[in-house]
Parts: structure tokens; sequence; C-alpha cells
């Protein structure tokens, strides 16, 4: 959902302790970093959720990876994790259509990978479930 997407670009964007953490840039992407994109930045995309379908009114729960990814360290990446963390959890989020009631971190994931050039990159993040109903 768009309107979902925009609502969480929107809100990490907004986060000045964020913004510092990623240098000052706006390094925040929807699915993937584009190649070649300076590490230390944030990535968000849809992981799974629906309709519910327990009401008349239209009721969805849909779940979100948020991540912060850096070529520095883990340490790094889980202080970008921090600050989406201190944004995101409890969150009010103005979905256009929609009245959000829940923004809660449900999860926790951390992992590494080599790039093909041999650079280590560090992925820490959670998932976050996002509950509301069409207005």
């Amino acid at each position: 959902m768009n309107v979902v997407k925009t609502a969480i670009y929107d809100k990490l964007i907004a986060g000045t302790a964020l913004m510092a953490t990623l240098g000052g840039t706006v390094s925040i992407y929807d699915g993937v970093a584009p190649r070649g994109a300076a590490f230390g930045y944030v990535v968000f995309a849809p992981t799974g959720g629906g309709d519910e379908n327990i009401t008349k009114t239209r009721f969805k729960s849909l779940v979100w990876s948020i991540k912060g990814v850096s070529d520095d360290s883990a340490k790094k990446a889980g202080e970008i994790d921090a600050e989406i963390d201190a944004l995101m959890h409890g969150a009010s989020l103005s979905v256009t259509g929609w009245g959000v009631f829940w923004c809660m971190r449900e999860g926790d994931f951390e992992y590494s990978e080599t790039t093909l050039e041999g650079r280590n990159v560090w992925h820490v993040g959670g998932t976050y479930r996002i509950r509301m109903y069409q207005t």
C-alpha cells in the first residue's frame, strides 16, 4: 500500500536524530537501496499481513521490516536501528483514508553479508506491525 509507504517514509525522514546518525543525508529507501548508495542508510519494505476480515469495517494488520545498514560495523547498523525504533515503536502514523491505531515493534533481526567486492555489510532492524481500519 503506497499510503503506508508514504506514512513510514514521512515518519522516518522527520527524525532529526536519525538523520544525524545517517550523516545528515536522506538515505531512506523503499525496498532496496540503489546501487552505489553511500552506506549508513535505512531500508523498509512490507513483509506480511493483510486484511483481517473480523469486522464489517475494512481492517488491516500489516508487517513492515525496517533496518539500518552499515559497512562500518554491526554497532553502527544497531545505532541506526535504535533511532528507527525510537521513531516507530508506538508511533502515530498518518495514513490517508485509514485510521491507524497500532504501530509496534514485534521482532528483531541482525545479519551480515559480504559483497562481491569482499566488503562486509551489517543489517540490524526490526519488524513492525501496523493495525488500521478504513475510514
